[in-house]
């Protein structure tokens, strides 16, 4: 819808509420004056004499059955259709009826001449300057008929001016100039708040447009980052895990070299005879060594297949949806490939407690304790270098009720008091340059609390370390919101 369409569908709902309005205030109007009718007609004048004979005035009777009669009609229309531009005409035209009636019950005072004008002010309410001319032309018709048929009840006397209602009718149409142009103002009051308003919506639906698309663009820079992140953890943790598969690797291939060599040995010795076999000793070792050889190249080849299947897990897990997993055998898997990052400052002890299957992504809770890990590795290396002793961190799972608990404790040197409320911070980091960039902490919050419906929190006291608490709900159906 554009602005000005807008505009105009404000004015018309204002002007609505302003028909509504008075019309209730009419409503009241006309069942007072009623009420009035009666009350000045029984005070004034209740009983007619003829003769000897007493009866009802013709006031009273005046006030409780015409007063009636021309309060249905309106009433009516106020009640059904309080907006509806016949129902103002027809309270406008009723309102000058009100008027002349009262000028009839008080004898053609003048004084209730002023209820006219009073009228004429609440008609006004409408803000609608056609209903000033009817009812003109009502009070008109009215001063006009009755002062030729029925003077005194206009004008006090039997026999007043012939022009005396063209006095009366101009001093009604002078309100009516002044009420006309309050009207007016009144209308263009409203509409100028109807143009303020719509263009205050459409300034407000471009902001919200503006907001709604930076917001996307926030979100999918920060699903970037986090994506960076994740890429320049498994870049950074490729060089350890390179590493980690060399030492078996070497003795690995040493073992095979060696058992190469033994398996040589033996079959030159089988085709000698014993007794000219001068090495008795050798083919002894030989023999003796083949079997460990052979378990070594054993444990080597499992030690990088392990490592292996950690990397595979971390960086490719089974699932991109929300799934029921081993939350232990994910954490230990991700404590594998992490361990070139703690292995050179602390111990690492895991105490996985018996957790039931848990609905998640598994692989971005992989990345929250990857996180937590190297930066706690990060928080003790701090330490071992001014101190020299070894760190530890242990990670800790267990059940609390509804929740399976990941809790990540270091013996780091704490969260200084000032900074703790900047923790989950995006971009905030106190690691040197080069070795984080503060989207570690903010991802993990977002996963954990956002996407996991869980908790994230820490204790820390500083020298002594820090344990941060991560709480994901435990789901029987996979419910939860991807």
């Amino acid at each position: 819808m554009t602005e000005r369409a807008r505009a105009a569908e404000l004015l018309v709902d204002a002007r609505e509420r302003v028909y509504a309005r008075t019309s209730r205030m009419f409503l009241g109007l006309f069942v007072g004056q009623w009420l009035f009718a009666i009350a000045l007609a029984a005070v004034t004048s209740p009983y007619a004499f003829e003769g000897s004979t007493r009866s009802v005035h013709l006031h009273l009777q005046l006030a409780i059955f015409l007063g009636g009669a021309i309060n249905v009609l309106p009433c009516a229309l106020l009640v059904a259709r309080p907006s509806w531009w016949l129902t103002r005409h027809c309270v406008a035209a009723v309102q000058m009826l009100w008027s002349a009636l009262l000028i009839v019950l008080t004898g053609g005072r003048i004084e209730t001449h002023f209820h006219v004008f009073g009228s004429l002010a609440f008609i006004a309410f409408y803000r609608d300057w056609k209903l000033l001319v009817t009812a003109t032309i009502v009070v008109s018709i009215d001063h006009l008929a009755r002062g030729v048929w029925w003077p005194d009840s206009v004008y006090g006397i039997a026999n007043p001016e012939w022009w005396r209602f063209l006095e009366h009718a101009a001093w009604v149409t002078f309100e009516d100039v002044v009420l006309v142009w309050g009207c007016v103002r009144g209308v263009s009051d409203l509409r100028e708040t109807a143009d303020r308003t719509a263009e205050i919506e459409h300034a407000k639906g471009r902001v919200v447009a503006i907001v709604d698309e930076r917001t996307r663009e926030l979100r999918a820079s920060i699903e970037q980052l986090a994506r960076a992140k994740k890429l320049e953890s498994i870049g950074r943790l490729a060089a350890g895990v390179a590493h980690e598969i060399n030492t078996p690797i070497q003795f690995v291939g040493d073992s095979i070299d060696f058992v190469g060599h033994a398996v040589g040995e033996l079959v030159a010795a089988a085709s000698r005879r014993r007794d000219a076999f001068a090495g008795v000793d050798d083919l002894e070792f030989v023999l003796a060594e083949l079997p460990r050889a052979l378990a070594r190249a054993g444990e080597g080849v499992e030690r990088v297949a392990s490592i292996v299947r950690s990397m595979k897990v971390f960086a490719h897990p089974d699932r991109t949806e929300m799934a029921h997993v081993d939350l232990n055998a994910a954490i230990e898997s991700t404590t594998v490939i992490a361990r070139n990052e703690y292995r050179y400052v602390a111990d690492l002890e895991l105490q996985l407690g018996e957790l039931p299957p848990v609905c998640c992504h598994v692989g971005e809770i992989n990345q929250v304790v990857l996180n937590m890990v190297v930066n706690a590795a990060h928080a003790i290396e701090s330490v071992v270098g001014a101190s020299g002793s070894r760190g530890r961190i242990v990670v800790a799972t267990f059940r609390d009720r509804g929740d399976a608990c990941i809790d990540i404790t270091d013996t780091g040197a704490g969260i200084p008091a000032d900074l703790r409320d900047k923790v989950f911070d995006p971009f905030f980091t106190t690691k040197p340059a080069g070795k984080g960039t503060g989207q570690g902490l903010a991802m993990a919050h977002a996963v954990v609390v956002e996407k996991h419906r869980g908790s994230l929190s820490f204790d820390s006291e500083l020298g002594a370390g820090t344990t941060f608490h991560i709480r994901i709900p435990v789901v029987e159906q996979l419910e939860v919101a991807a």
